[in-house]
């Protein structure tokens, strides 16, 4: 099998699917631990050195999908834009 091969394969629209039900969860675990050490603000910055994903997966994330909120977090901060407020909701 050619390179070529190998990437049409791995990466084809039908075969690669984004689980987003895992960054969904992992992100919610993460704002869950950023609540217990009693942050009620957080940076894009900061869940990214916990995640290790990048920030603009983490931005859509946080504007698109499932997250699970903690009550303790009041607002998510990028640059200095709010992009998630509880006051939003």
């Amino acid at each position: 099998m050619s390179e070529k091969d190998i990437k049409k394969s791995n990466f084809s629209e039908n075969n690669y699917e984004m689980n987003w039900e895992r960054y969904e969860k992992a992100l919610s675990k993460v704002l869950q631990n950023f609540a217990n050490r009693g942050y009620e603000k957080v940076t894009i910055e900061e869940l990214w050195v916990e995640t290790s994903l990048p920030k603009d997966l983490l931005l859509e994330l946080i504007k698109e999908r499932n997250i699970v909120f903690p009550e303790e977090i009041k607002e998510i901060k990028y640059k200095n834009d709010t992009i998630w407020s509880s006051n939003k909701e």
